[in-house]
C-alpha cells in the first residue's frame, strides 16, 4: 500500500524525466489493474534459488535453542513448513493451528530468535504483540502480517488467550478494503508463535494440543549469521515434494501429552487428584459425579468442593475414563488410600 509521501516522489521523478507530471494521474495509473500487483513472499521465495538437497537448515535454526526437548527440531520443522504452506495459501483446509512457546528466563534471546525467523526482506511483516480489542484490527493483522509472536504469553488473560485459540482455526479471514465499505474474504497470512517466562502458561486443559512448548535452559544463538535463501529455498523444495505439514492425530496427542508438564493444575484438578485416581474400566469401579462430589464433601470444606461443571472438566483434564452401566453414566476411578 503506496503512501501519499510515495506518490508524491513518483510524480516528481516523473517530472524530472520529462518536465512534466500530475499526481493524480500517478495515483489514478499506480492504483489500477495496469500495474501488476506486488507480492513481498512469493518475490523473495522466487529468489531464493534451488536449496542444495543436503544442509537441513530449518532444523539447524531450531538447534540454536537450547533445550532438553528432543522432538523441538522435528517439531519446529514441520511448523516452519506449516508457516510457508500458509503464505503460499497450499491447503484449502487447514491453517498452521500450531503455536511454539519458548519458556525460559528473561535474556535467553527467546523474542529475538522469534524476529530472526524472518528474513530482513519480510521483516517488516512481523509483529512482537496482538491486541485483541479490536475485532477488525485483528482480522487485518491476519491477512496482512506473516508472523506474530504473542509476546509475554503468561500476560495474556483467560478470554484473551480463548480469542487467541478461536483466531489459531481460522483459515480465511474477513476484512474490509482500506478506504472502502467493501469487505474481502482473503487467505489468512499470519502463523504464530510464543514467549513466556512463566514455568507453566498453559491454563486450558482442552487446549494444550495448539502449542509446541519448548523449555530454552540457555542462551539461544541469535548471532551467527543464517542462510535464509537456502532455509526457504529448503520450505519450497519439500512441500513440492509433498512433505507433510501438519501434525496427525496421532502427533497432536503426542505435543499434549508432552505439553502437560507445562499446563497449570487448578484447584479442582489438585482436590481430585489428592483423594481419587483413575481406575480400570470395571463395574465396581465407576462412579458418578454426584458421588464424588459427595464424598469430596465429607472430606473438605464446602467452599473447596468443585462445582459439577469444574469437576467434570477437572476429571477429563486427569483422563479417568467415562462410561456407562444399565444407563447410568459415571467416571471409572478409586479412592486413594
Amino acid at each position: 500500500q503506496l503512501t501519499d509521501r510515495e506518490l508524491r516522489r513518483i510524480a516528481f521523478e516523473q517530472m524530472e524525466q520529462v518536465g512534466v507530471a500530475w499526481s493524480v494521474d500517478v495515483e489514478l495509473y499506480v492504483r489500477s489493474s495496469l500495474t501488476p500487483d506486488y507480492n513481498p513472499i512469493t518475490d523473495f521465495l522466487g529468489q531464493c534459488g534451488q536449496w542444495d538437497g543436503q544442509t537441513d537448515h530449518i532444523r539447524m535454526l531450531a538447534r540454536r535453542v537450547p533445550t532438553s526437548y528432543l522432538a523441538w527440531p522435528d517439531v519446529f520443522h514441520r511448523w516452519f513448513l506449516a508457516m510457508v504452506a500458509q503464505w503460499l495459501n497450499l491447503s484449502r483446509d487447514f491453517g498452521n493451528a500450531l503455536v511454539p512457546m519458548l519458556i525460559g528466563r528473561q535474556g535467553t534471546h527467546k523474542s529475538t530468535f522469534c524476529k530472526l525467523i524472518l528474513p530482513p526482506e519480510l521483516r517488516e511483516y512481523y509483529i512482537d504483540d496482538i491486541k485483541l480489542d479490536n475485532a477488525e484490527q485483528v482480522e487485518r493483522m491476519l491477512s496482512r502480517m506473516l508472523l506474530v509472536n504473542i509476546d509475554e504469553y503468561n500476560a495474556k488473560t483467560d478470554r484473551e488467550q480463548a480469542k487467541i485459540k478461536r483466531i489459531l482455526s481460522e483459515k480465511d479471514v474477513q476484512t474490509r478494503k482500506m478506504r472502502s465499505d467493501q469487505y474481502l474474504m482473503l487467505p489468512r497470512m499470519a502463523s504464530f508463535i510464543a514467549t513466556t517466562n512463566e514455568r507453566e502458561p498453559l491454563t486450558d486443559p482442552t487446549g494444550s494440543r495448539r502449542y509446541l512448548c519448548c523449555e530454552v535452559t540457555g542462551i539461544i544463538d541469535t548471532d551467527s549469521p543464517i542462510s535464509y535463501a537456502q532455509m526457504y529455498a529448503q520450505a519450497v523444495c519439500e512441500l513440492r515434494q509433498g512433505a507433510a505439514f501438519h501434525f496427525s492425530k496421532k502427533e497432536e496427542a503426542k505435543i499434549a501429552a508432552h505439553n502437560l508438564a507445562y499446563r497449570q493444575e487448578t484447584t479442582p484438578e489438585q482436590l481430585l487428584a489428592a483423594y481419587f485416581k483413575p481406575a480400570e474400566r470395571k463395574v465396581e469401579n465407576l462412579m458418578t459425579a454426584v458421588d464424588i462430589q459427595r464424598q469430596l464433601r465429607a472430606l473438605v470444606p464446602s467452599s473447596d468442593v468443585p462445582s459439577m461443571k469444574a469437576l467434570t472438566l477437572a476429571l477429563k483434564a486427569l483422563h479417568f475414563h467415562h462410561g456407562a452401566v444399565k444407563g447410568v453414566r459415571g467416571w471409572y476411578g478409586k479412592r486413594r488410600l
